[in-house]
């Protein structure tokens, strides 16, 4: 693993050594930087998605009618 620091305010430190014996405060601020990681890379791939979907444009109309029709008449 690699070693990251965080400054916080004094009076968060004071804070957090009060509960150390509840809180274990390492896994806590690794777990909330993976699930922030984790949104962000949710949040990108959708915008890429979107630029994807941009460049492919509308179906032409009559397409659904079209494909429901093959689907029911293949069975």
């Amino acid at each position: 693993m690699s070693v990251v620091s965080v400054k916080v305010p004094r009076w968060v430190k004071e804070k957090m050594k009060e509960y150390e014996d509840v809180v274990n405060w390492p896994e806590e601020i690794r777990k909330s930087i993976i699930t922030k990681l984790e949104e962000l890379e949710r949040e990108r791939a959708v915008r890429e998605a979107i630029k994807l979907l941009e460049k492919v444009g509308p179906a032409p109309p009559g397409t659904a009618a079209r494909l429901v029709r093959e689907d029911r008449d293949s069975h």
